[in-house]
């Protein structure tokens, strides 16, 4: 079995065997070459301890030193590397009181989360496989390493780490993990929000986002996560559904899966989820907007577009799509109005008028009045473009009674 590994990985792992330590590629990167996937990156595990690993090399700094990480630079690029350890007992559900290493490579396998991931190769001695991963790969089963209630208890992002590897590899979960995923469920509201996060993220922007019902037959979602959750599931279901056919954006993903529950309750998870404050507004105001029918019509259109933002309206069509909405059946005409719309340069917003407040201000106005005058001329340029032009707004300003309420 011969893994194809980067140049510089092999002169690291070269380099530590020439100075009589054993050296191994490890994890994810194994198992994804096992795959036929290319990895995202190349994890080292080794017997060296940390500063014998300092003498192996003449660059390299502390990084996780006390657990037994130093990363080393070569050809310009950093590469960790770690000492093979055991960790102590695990107190907080998701990292251990403390660290001890080993100069045993199945020791260090053993501490990992799924068989998959319990693997090590070196271009000599080859596939060391303690715990029978190849085969799990082979059978695409995700399977705890030894006894899972005691992975999940030692590390409850293992139980989302789960069903994201099983959304993204499309495998599934052992009975025995599963059943040890559903008992230790409540074990989640231990982990930070920002981590649930991450793995819920990369789930739904997976190549098999319907693994989310994963989420709901283990009761992570009801007793886990940072905010109390009460999913419709037939309301899940639905949008799962609709999830495969989204584009792999965060804010679309989530706008399809909350879109049932409202623009308000979006916000407040997806705040809760620790997500940015802009994308928990760009969520909820997709879901928001999307709701509302649009007329085609070019008046309209051009309002709820100086309302809605140009910016959001591709994905406010698409949600639109995915979702079925009532003008679904007029969304290819509407977007044909809206790129004549956008091509003819049309004015959609304050901003695009051709007079400013600092005009209005020297015609007079003052206070209230400017922005009331914006917003009047605003909305008969929406109605017909082809007044927005300086003179023919300054001559309806003058038209109305702004300049007397002004004084």
């Amino acid at each position: 079995m011969l893994i194809a590994i980067p140049d510089p990985v092999w002169h690291l792992l070269t380099v530590l065997g020439k100075h009589g330590h054993k050296a191994f590629i490890v994890g994810g990167c194994v198992r994804d070459s096992l795959m036929g996937r290319r990895p995202s990156d190349w994890d080292i595990a080794t017997s060296a301890y940390p500063n014998e690993i300092k003498t192996c090399f003449p660059r390299t700094f502390d990084t996780g030193i006390a657990h037994g990480t130093v990363t080393v630079v070569y050809g310009g690029k950093n590469y960790e590397i770690t000492t093979f350890r055991l960790d102590g007992e695990y107190e907080d559900g998701r990292h251990p009181t403390s660290v001890s290493f080993t100069r045993s490579l199945e020791d260090d396998l053993a501490r990992r989360d799924f068989t998959m991931n319990a693997l090590a190769w070196h271009p000599e001695s080859g596939l060391i496989d303690p715990f029978g991963g190849l085969k799990d790969i082979e059978n695409r089963v995700i399977r705890g390493v030894g006894n899972p209630n005691l992975r999940f208890k030692e590390d409850a992002l293992r139980m989302m780490r789960a069903v994201r590897f099983s959304s993204q590899l499309n495998f599934d979960i052992s009975p025995d993990t599963l059943s040890a995923i559903k008992d230790n469920a409540i074990g989640l509201n231990q982990i930070s929000a920002e981590r649930v996060r991450d793995e819920l993220t990369k789930l739904l922007l997976s190549p098999h986002p319907e693994k989310f019902l994963l989420l709901l037959e283990t009761k992570l979602i009801q007793t886990g996560w940072p905010i109390p959750l009460k999913p419709d599931e037939n309301e899940i279901r639905n949008s799962i559904g609709i999830l495969s056919e989204c584009p792999k954006k965060v804010v679309l993903a989530y706008a399809v899966l909350f879109y049932g529950r409202g623009p308000e309750d979006a916000f407040r998870v997806m705040n809760a989820l620790r997500f940015s404050r802009v994308i928990c507004r760009e969520t909820s105001l997709l879901i928001k907007w999307a709701k509302r029918i649009i007329v085609n019509q070019d008046y309209p259109l051009r309002k709820y577009l100086s309302l809605c933002g140009v910016s959001y309206f591709q994905d406010i069509l698409t949600l639109k799509q995915l979702m079925k909405t009532k003008d679904y059946g007029l969304l290819p005409l509407i977007k044909e109005r809206f790129d004549r719309i956008v091509d003819n340069g049309d004015c959609l917003s304050i901003r695009d008028l051709k007079i400013t407040g600092n005009d209005l201000l020297e015609m007079g106005l003052s206070g209230k009045a400017i922005g009331e005058a914006l917003e009047y001329l605003l909305d008969l340029v929406l109605r017909n473009p082809s007044q927005n032009e300086k003179l023919a707004l300054c001559d309806l300003v003058n038209q109305k009674e702004f300049l007397r309420k002004s004084k």
